[in-house]
């Protein structure tokens, strides 16, 4: 094999090795990586606020990014006892044959569920509880049961 010959080969070798490279399926890894970073965290994708609404009541508020829902059986609050509270009539939700679950209810863009506050249990001016929701990335992911610790102060 002449000099030219052997050059040539390695340019050869070099050229498809940094295409492989580039190819997010030549690897399997690298194309979930690529569909891992386009899905938002889940306290992204479902923006939670919770605060106290005069006169009396505890505001649930979930911001839901576009291409991401919540699942309405999903919703619940506990106490610090871990004793369930209930959260009355929810609005209504979307329903849709969902590939994780089935037909489910959903909520798209926003969900606004107001409690009245002397269901929670109140120490110190405080008030906590734990708010439980699972949602999904649209045809794409279905994020684990999320669990978000709240305490508000009394006015």
């Amino acid at each position: 094999m002449n000099m030219k010959t052997a050059l040539l080969s390695l340019l050869i070798l070099f050229s498809c090795a940094l295409q492989a490279q580039d190819n997010p399926f030549s690897n399997p890894g690298a194309g979930t990586a690529l569909i891992r970073s386009s899905i938002l965290p889940a306290e992204e994708a479902f923006t939670l606020n919770t605060f106290i609404e005069a006169p009396g009541t505890v505001v649930l508020l979930w911001e839901i990014e576009e291409g991401y829902y919540l699942y309405q059986k999903s919703l619940s609050v506990t106490d610090q006892n871990d004793a369930l509270i209930e959260l009355g009539d929810l609005p209504v939700a979307a329903t849709i044959s969902d590939e994780f679950f089935g037909e489910s209810k959903v909520y798209f863009e926003r969900l606004l569920q107001r409690l009245p506050m002397d269901i929670f249990s109140q120490q110190n001016k405080t008030m906590s509880f734990t708010l439980s929701y699972q949602g999904c990335a649209q045809d794409r992911f279905c994020y684990p049961m999320q669990f978000k610790e709240v305490e508000l102060s009394l006015p």
